[in-house]
């Protein structure tokens, strides 16, 4: 049965690859989030400079279109590996449809089947309310702040 409304079956993580880089590169965020949030080629670069800490990034497909991106990676704090949503972006023409919350929790979902992570940590830009709200709507709570940027977990 098809649907209009985003739901876990239509979302989609894909591999960046040779044939679809340049329209994920084209995604962006709306004008006023732009001091959010980093480039799609900032999100492909932090991911090559992170690759021995197992970084990755997915683009966002709703219904076989791209509409989003989010990256990962391991960071290794004392005995445990923590997952790092180091990035996370929808583009300004998907924004307000639930696509956000929809990819956010089959991630989350993804995540957690591994059983790999005791927890999963992200930050945001102090001021981003709307991602505030988002990751506090999924369980991660505040641990830290670094310079403007506050630091939530989920614990698993």
């Amino acid at each position: 049965m098809k649907t209009n409304h985003p739901t876990l079956y239509n979302i989609e993580f894909k591999e960046i690859t040779p044939d679809n880089w340049r329209i994920i590169n084209s995604l962006s965020v709306k004008k006023e989030q732009k001091n959010f949030a980093a480039s799609n080629v900032t999100i492909l670069a932090r991911a090559f400079v992170y690759r021995k800490e197992n970084a990755k990034v997915f683009a966002v497909y709703y219904s076989d279109k791209p509409v989003g991106l989010i990256m990962q990676r391991d960071w290794i704090d004392g005995e445990k590996i923590v997952c790092i949503m180091d990035q996370f972006m929808i583009d300004k023409n998907s924004q307000g449809k639930g696509l956000g919350k929809e990819a956010l929790q089959k991630w989350l979902s993804m995540i957690e089947a591994e059983k790999k992570y005791p927890c999963i940590q992200l930050c945001y830009v102090e001021g981003d309310i709307a991602a505030k709200h988002l990751y506090e709507n999924f369980g991660f709570y505040e641990i830290d702040k670094d310079d403007d940027e506050i630091i939530m977990q989920k614990d698993l």
